[in-house]
């Protein structure tokens, strides 16, 4: 009996969550008697997962989708992912046939008339796939190309450069590591962001599931971890718990591994700071990222956020003190509406308080309030701002490549 062929496009520029759901997706077909194929021309349909962050992926999804169609109009074409759950108009204008939502995998299995009984937990992938590393940016292709030859010297010196080492082994292009979803969606009322239209409130694992699944990938070998979700600072409330309790009972296990804590909004960072700093101070936590979006204390709650970015960085630095191979990642928003030079000027210089930055251009999300915000930054003054940011982003990745090898 023929078994249909499906090939997975990825429209990420490097969401864990989408690539690991991507994963899953493709384990779910393998698990079916259906087969995963490597191009589109061998294949029968072509499932597009789509990524929907910000405007910029959210085109890049449709451009794909519209590609797809005009280049295979005899193939069956189904979309998944973000942008059928954060903008369903814009998708409906150039695309009529089966959609499923995010991580839905009883949408996804019939929209594929995928007829089996397998359950979520059968299927959910703990592996990065390497086919979807083939569409990422330069820059996930530069660590990819550059990251076994940096090894190479270092085996032949003898020596870890770090923390360049920890940036380049903990980099999400990374087939390496086996990752436990500990939750989805997230609890905030950020005033830019989609993903909470996507995802919706925040759903945990409990602590004895997720303790389970850690176990289970140390037992099969693996002593590289990475703990995700969509805002993992607010893993727990809506099971009565916090981050910082299962940290606790994931360090309490006495093997020694390497774990990449994903995303964790800062807010939760303060809020549990007596519990979590200590914590974090374990030699065995490789990478942690804190998205803190700008430096300025007023762009913040504008942004519908409850932190100030000052206490933030103080808590950092002090962090990187006594954990300095720590990899500390942030994210930063350019161009927020009302945001005047000397704000930008706050977020620019915090940069220098992170080992890997990536700056993104604010674009206003229909659905958003920030998308009603009066005093909109003009295109011209954005780019100059992101030209600024990334100028000082390439000095500060300077600086880490070359403090690691003094």
């Amino acid at each position: 009996m023929k078994r249909d062929k499906v090939y997975l496009v990825t429209t990420t520029e490097g969401c864990a969550t989408n690539l690991m759901e991507n994963a899953t997706y493709r384990k779910t077909i393998e698990l079916s008697d259906m087969q995963t194929v490597h191009t589109a021309e061998e294949s029968d349909v072509v499932v597009i997962n789509t990524c929907a962050y910000t405007t910029d992926q959210e085109e890049k999804s449709l451009s794909t989708i519209q590609a797809y169609q005009e280049k295979y109009p005899g193939k069956k074409i189904v979309v998944g992912g973000c942008l059928t759950k954060i903008n369903s108009k814009k998708l409906n204008e150039i695309y009529e046939g089966e959609t499923f939502h995010p991580g839905n995998i009883e949408q996804f299995k019939n929209s594929l008339n995928i007829q089996n009984d397998i359950s979520k937990e059968d299927v959910e992938a703990h592996f990065f796939d390497k086919s979807d590393f083939v569409d990422l940016t330069w820059r996930h292709k530069l660590v990819l190309l550059f990251r076994p030859l940096f090894y190479k010297v270092e085996n032949w010196t003898g020596r870890k450069f770090q923390p360049l080492h920890n940036v380049l082994k903990t980099a999400i292009v990374n087939e390496e590591f086996f990752g436990i979803t500990v939750s989805q969606g997230c609890a905030g009322h950020c005033t830019f962001c989609s993903i909470k239209m996507a995802k919706g409130h925040v759903q945990s694992k409990s602590i004895v599931q997720i303790m389970h699944e850690f176990q289970k990938g140390i037992d099969l070998g693996h002593s590289k971890l990475w703990l995700l979700g969509d805002d993992i600072g607010c893993y727990g409330v809506d099971i009565g718990t916090d981050f910082s309790s299962l940290l606790k009972s994931l360090l309490s296990i006495p093997q020694n591994f390497e774990l990449v804590i994903n995303y964790f909004e800062p807010y939760f960072l303060l809020q549990q700071d007596k519990d979590i700093t200590p914590l974090l101070n374990d030699k065995r936590i490789l990478h942690i990222n804190f998205p803190i979006q700008s430096g300025s204390a007023r762009i913040v709650k504008e942004m519908g956020r409850d932190y100030d970015p000052v206490s933030v960085l103080q808590k950092i630095n002090l962090l990187k003190k006594t954990n300095p191979d720590l990899v500390v990642k942030t994210n930063i928003i350019v161009g927020f509406p009302g945001e005047s030079f000397s704000e930008f000027w706050q977020s620019l210089k915090s940069v220098f308080a992170f080992d890997a930055i990536l700056a993104l251009k604010f674009t206003a999300r229909t659905g958003t309030r920030a998308f009603k915000m009066d005093n909109q930054i003009s295109e011209f003054h954005k780019q100059l701002r992101m030209a600024m940011i990334n100028t000082a982003i390439f000095i500060r990745h300077g600086y880490v490549v070359l403090k690691s090898f003094i």
